[in-house]
């Protein structure tokens, strides 16, 4: 049964969205916009984020969950198993399921074995590549003996040059991409879409206050895991600066669950140590139903990465422009695409902690300009991020034949 919003006859193709561990919020969320003009079937790691994005409530997707059927725990041994299984369930999945599309996230294991057949079948094969480059999330030789795995089991040069569309989240990626030979021709850009749903759905009888933007509150907020790529230290310095010119008279939360073996990041560790009261830490997981109010109830939220993140783009921003919060970014072109500088927030030069604490003061001090930014933030995701935006642009690179 087709969704009810949409005639049946305007739903002639099927595309087949292959959700990778880790993205499963963006997978769903990005299924639910597809169902507006396609039939969609998921094959989906999480059934948490097929309820939560509001997904589940389309007729239009059949879910498909592949977490399942992999090992539960995490190690060495269990990663190889999971890309065996993977391999066996995307091979029963894409040799069975009837589709007209096949649209996988980031590096997926084993996807790329399945390309000759699928051109044989003349499947269109669509990617979308969060990262031009793939992360180390642990240090050393861990964190190179990963890197080496990741790229061995998803061969990510084979699939620049034989998929048929590559989405990209900044013109910045699409230029590393292009630098690196690949054809601009079949490079898109689509924005990181809106977090609406974040609003639909608290969860597990969480009340939840906000109600939508809220401008100019009380707090400075950094959000989302911490890595080395996340400037952390550059953030931590800046606030001190802060602290001495205007005094303690501001809050910055830190909140997010810092990667395995990177708790030695600098000023990490003895930050919790130090008597720094107007600097909070949250050092977990931070949960969708504990957002809302974390975001609506901040002044504005600060991007400080280094070059380290230049290969990716980050979902934070369209985050704090769904609730209405002007950011204050480091001047990586992925992030700075994504702002208009003084008027959806402020850019600062990276590692710079004396010009960023002066980014900081600015809007601290000045909360009419910090509420008149955010309400252009809010306006600029609904024109260009939200989540009808980009499926509809996303459908029409669909139609794009060569």
């Amino acid at each position: 049964m087709l969704s009810s919003n949409l005639s049946s006859n305007k739903k002639t193709s099927t595309v087949l969205l292959i959700d990778n561990d880790g993205f499963s919020n963006y997978t769903c969320y990005f299924a639910r916009g597809l169902s507006k003009y396609l039939n969609v079937i998921l094959y989906g790691f999480s059934e948490e984020s097929f309820q939560n994005t509001g997904a589940a409530k389309e007729n239009g997707i059949k879910f498909h969950c592949i977490k399942k059927r992999l090992p539960k725990s995490y190690s060495a041994i269990n990663g190889i198993i999971r890309v065996f299984i993977l391999f066996f369930i995307l091979s029963s999945v894409l040799l069975k399921t009837k589709y007209d599309i096949v649209h996988i996230q980031d590096y997926l294991p084993t996807f790329f074995l399945f390309i000759p057949l699928l051109k044989l079948r003349r499947k269109q094969i669509c990617w979308t590549l969060h990262d031009v480059e793939i992360f180390k999330f642990a240090t050393g030789i861990n964190g190179r003996l990963q890197k080496v795995f990741l790229k061995l089991v998803s061969q990510p040069s084979l699939m620049t040059g034989r998929v048929d569309k590559i989405l990209v989240h900044a013109y910045s990626l699409k230029e590393q991409l292009i630098a690196r030979k690949v054809d601009r021709r079949k490079i898109y850009v689509v924005r990181l879409f809106d977090y609406d749903y974040l609003l639909e759905n608290t969860g597990a009888g969480e009340a939840v206050e906000y109600k939508g933007p809220k401008f100019g509150n009380g707090y400075i907020l950094f959000l989302g895991n911490i890595a080395p790529w996340k400037g952390i230290s550059t953030l931590i310095d800046a606030a001190k600066i802060v602290s001495k010119k205007i005094g303690p008279k501001f809050i910055l939360i830190i909140a997010g669950q810092s990667y395995e073996g990177l708790k030695n990041i600098q000023y990490f560790e003895k930050l919790k140590n130090e008597d720094i009261k107007y600097v909070k830490m949250i050092d977990r997981f931070i949960t969708d139903s504990e957002i809302p109010n974390l975001v609506g109830k901040s002044l504005f939220l600060v991007l400080p990465y280094n070059n380290l993140f230049r290969h990716s783009a980050s979902g934070v921003i369209p985050l704090a422009y769904t609730f209405g919060k002007p950011v204050i970014v480091s001047n990586i072109s992925s992030l700075v695409e994504y702002v208009e500088n003084g008027k959806t927030g402020l850019i600062f030069d990276v590692d710079d902690s004396n010009q960023l604490a002066d980014l900081m003061i600015e809007l601290i001090q000045n909360n009419s300009k910090c509420i008149d930014m955010g309400k252009r933030a809010h306006e600029k995701m609904l024109n260009e991020m939200s989540l009808d935006v980009c499926c509809k642009f996303i459908n029409s690179v669909y139609s794009i034949r060569d």
